[in-house]
């Protein structure tokens, strides 16, 4: 799992930068309807980079064997432990996710008057789109209060934008990869970038017929609602985010000043982005052995004798077939062989899994291969076949490749 996710952060952090400085810099230029329609190169290039490709099969004519004297003493790999980093994480923000969801829904309160997706809910401090499957527009109680007749109106238009624009799912996306890559400080970043494109985009939208006085009335409720959104960290985008404030009045004072230029270069960028990707994942063709740099292993991890299996003088062997990943990690290990079967396997598999080889290249590029085989010895050695072991740790035996 570690290394899924570290191979993800080159190109999720390269498709982040290049919409944030899009986003910073030329939203106007690019039009905000399609600054924000780019944002879909995020899932585009994730599910691009994870769709999966066949597996090149490289020579592999050594077969080796380890021996494993009778020890009883544990490891614990680095990666399990970033691992574990990794899922206290995910889980911090999943309970927190879900106590923000509980509370909002549990303050939920009225409809409001003729309105069969609009309600009024204690929590909400300015107007919301909640929800995932079944979105609703929440309300704070002032609302009536706090709003003339024409901003009612208006803000009720935006957070029905929202809702046909889908913003309900694409926020529950962006969650779910900054909860999946919490650690990366660009996913936070980029979040925030996200909701400014996504509420300029509704901006737009609701203001492109509307007369100057309705736009003066729409830019006071956007002020009204950031002096009453409170300090409370919402995960839901609302009405009057202060962070996105000044950009979105800036916007509403100037005019669309989009350029079609601008636009294209865009879209370019996108299209070279996603397949600059989707090239990258695809498989090297017509690979020659002799220009492959050999496997080699830099970390071995040496298994746990079975405390069952020393205290019953057990000795035996597990072969292990597996591949390399293109990050020198083991991947797909399977027990071709063992003796006396399943009494050494599992220690053996948990051992493998923890190996790191020396990935091999070709044209500047690491190489997956397939089938490589292990022979791992577990012999209960006397104290003198035990220096002997120590000065022999390793023996190659050449042999064909198993088919």
């Amino acid at each position: 799992m570690t290394e899924w996710l570290l191979q993800q952060q080159g190109p999720l952090c390269l498709v982040l930068l290049t919409l944030m400085v899009m986003e910073h810099f030329f939203t106007a230029k690019i039009g905000i309807r399609l600054m924000y329609k780019l944002w879909w190169m995020v899932p585009a290039v994730l599910l691009i980079t994870n769709l999966p490709i066949p597996a090149i099969s490289l020579p592999a004519n050594s077969f080796t064997r380890y021996v494993v004297s009778g020890s009883l003493s544990v490891t614990v790999p680095q990666n399990v432990i970033w691992l574990g980093l990794w899922a206290l994480g995910v889980s911090t923000i999943t309970v927190y996710l879900l106590s923000q969801y509980s509370q909002l829904a549990r303050s939920v309160e009225k409809p409001l008057t003729d309105s069969k997706n609009t309600w009024f809910a204690r929590r909400a401090t300015t107007p919301m789109l909640f929800g995932v499957l079944a979105p609703r527009i929440l309300l704070p109680a002032s609302f009536t209060q706090l709003f003339c007749p024409v901003q009612q109106q208006l803000v009720l238009e935006h957070e029905n934008t929202h809702l046909r624009h889908g913003d309900h799912l694409w926020n529950a996306l962006a969650l779910t990869i900054v909860t999946v890559f919490w650690f990366n400080p660009l996913v936070w970043l980029a979040l925030r970038s996200f909701r400014i494109n996504q509420e300029l985009a509704c901006d737009n939208q609701v203001l492109s017929q509307k007369s100057p006085q309705e736009k003066l009335l729409y830019a006071k409720a956007l002020v009204a609602c950031a002096e009453q959104n409170s300090s409370y960290l919402t995960t839901y985008p609302t009405f009057g985010e202060k962070s996105t404030m000044l950009k979105r009045l800036n916007l509403i004072n100037k005019p669309n000043s989009a350029s079609k230029f601008a636009g294209v270069a865009a879209l370019a960028v996108a299209a070279i982005l996603t397949t600059h990707t989707a090239l990258a994942n695809l498989p090297t063709s017509d690979i020659q052995a002799d220009k492959v740099n050999l496997a080699t292993p830099v970390k071995r991890v040496s298994p746990v004798y079975p405390v069952s299996a020393a205290q019953a003088n057990q000795e035996g062997f597990v072969t292990l077939q597996f591949d390399i990943t293109e990050t020198g990690a083991t991947d797909n290990i399977k027990v071709v062989k063992s003796s006396p079967a399943g009494v050494f396997d599992t220690s053996a598999v948990k051992a493998m899994e923890q190996w790191q080889y020396k990935p091999r290249v070709q044209s500047g590029k690491a190489q997956r291969q397939t089938g490589i085989l292990v022979q791992l010895d577990f012999k209960l050695a006397t104290d003198d076949d035990e220096s002997a072991a120590n000065r022999q740790d390793i023996e190659r035996i050449k042999v064909s490749k198993a088919k």
